[in-house]
């Protein structure tokens, strides 16, 4: 039986995609080969119990729901004598019981947290789900207005645009139950700043090779928003078209011509609106404070 001795635990959208491929590349590292099994979310729960705008056929389509313990070792069997054996899911530090059941499973895994202004990965977080074809609000005041209804409906942790930013009240959890000393904490303006350096203190963390150098130079999961959205419609979703094409078209090259045409409809986000941005940091501003306290951290930038 083999299970994993690190987890990175998120948040969403705060660079957990680059970490982990940058973790993966060291030869004394195996990182699970599903992105994200949410196993320690799922488990016993059996079928996807979410229902906002495709989130089953994401989780689905990315097999994100690992929900019985043999099934999520079979993703560790390729295992051989790495010394570090993890996988990374963003939902662990936002779900309530994520920690108990990792801690009763692993209690000796040594836990990476990756923490981005919460503001901004709020707004990370909508963009992704335009880009995707998921997000139907136009307007981003519009969307913070709809969560609590969304949430309420039942739709997967994504869509909790300002729930999930709480990091103080989630990183508690893990505090209550590991020792401080197998709970690593990364802000995302460093790792985007010195990504090697961030990566070489994480080998440090596992206890592997600190010599090693990743390839650093490439940014994954980046939220870009579409430039023309009826067209990005039509490009995520199904039309008749596309459905005329999977009959005549092998799967592959349909991915191959839609991933460079949707690329091509793709551009950075407008800055965040500074009265929104604001407003949200006033939301934030007394978790932030708590946050500062409980890992020792200078977060006063989070707060202008």
């Amino acid at each position: 039986m083999t299970m994993p001795n690190f987890l990175v635990i998120g948040g969403a959208k705060c660079g957990t995609d680059s970490l982990c491929n940058y973790l993966g590349q060291h030869p004394q590292v195996f990182m699970c080969p599903n992105r994200e099994p949410n196993y320690f979310v799922a488990e016993g729960q059996g079928d996807i119990p979410y229902r906002g705008p495709g989130d089953r056929r994401a989780l689905t389509a990315w097999d994100m729901w690992v929900s019985t313990q043999e099934r999520y070792e079979a993703l560790f069997a390729d295992v051989t004598d790495q010394k570090a054996i993890g996988e990374g899911t963003t939902w662990y530090l936002y779900d309530k019981d994520a920690p108990r059941r990792i801690y009763q499973q692993i209690p000796e895994a040594r836990i990476i947290a990756i923490l981005r202004n919460p503001v901004d990965r709020a707004y990370s977080a909508y963009t992704m789900l335009l880009r995707d074809g998921r997000e139907s609000i136009s307007d981003f005041s519009d969307a913070l207005a709809a969560e609590d209804q969304r949430i309420r409906s039942g739709w997967e942790p994504m869509w909790h645009y300002r729930a999930m930013g709480f990091y103080a009240a989630q990183l508690r959890r893990y505090y209550s139950l590991f020792d401080p000393r197998q709970i690593h904490i990364v802000l995302y303006d460093d790792f985007n700043a010195r990504a090697s350096d961030i990566i070489r203190e994480l080998f440090q963390f596992l206890e592997v090779d600190t010599a090693f150098t990743p390839d650093t130079s490439t940014r994954y999961n980046v939220s870009l928003v579409p430039k023309h959205p009826l067209y990005h419609s039509l490009l995520m979703g199904e039309n008749p078209l596309k459905l005329a094409a999977k009959s005549i078209l092998p799967a592959d090259f349909r991915q191959r011509i839609k991933g460079r045409l949707v690329s091509r409809n793709l551009a950075k986000p407008t800055p965040l609106d500074p009265q929104i941005r604001a407003n949200l940091v006033e939301v934030f501003r007394s978790d932030i404070l708590e946050l500062q306290e409980l890992i020792g951290r200078d977060l006063s930038t989070w707060l202008t």
